[in-house]
C-alpha cells in the first residue's frame, strides 16, 4: 500500500517536473553569438591577465637583479680580501 501511494507520488511529480520545463526550450547559440560571447569574454578578461603576467614579470625580474648583484657583492669582497 506505502509502495503503492509512493510511485504515484513520485510520478506525480516527474509529470509536474516534465510539463514545467516544457516551456524553457534550448536553442543553440549561432556562430556569430558564440564569437560575440568569446569576444566580450576575451575583452572583459584580457586587462587583468596583461596585469598579471606584467607583475609576475616584474617581480622576476626584481629576483633575477637582486641575485646578480649579491653575486657582484660577493665577488668584489672576495677580491677586495685577497
Amino acid at each position: 500500500m506505502k509502495k503503492g501511494i509512493a510511485l504515484k507520488l513520485v510520478g506525480c511529480a516527474f509529470a509536474g517536473l516534465t510539463l514545467f520545463s516544457c516551456g524553457a526550450k534550448y536553442t543553440p547559440l549561432t556562430e556569430e553569438q558564440k564569437t560575440a560571447k568569446a569576444d566580450s569574454i576575451v575583452t572583459a578578461t584580457s586587462a587583468e591577465v596583461k596585469k598579471a603576467k606584467e607583475d609576475a614579470c616584474a617581480a622576476e625580474m626584481q629576483a633575477k637583479v637582486d641575485a646578480k648583484v649579491q653575486e657582484l657583492t660577493a665577488a668584489a669582497a672576495t677580491a677586495e680580501n685577497k
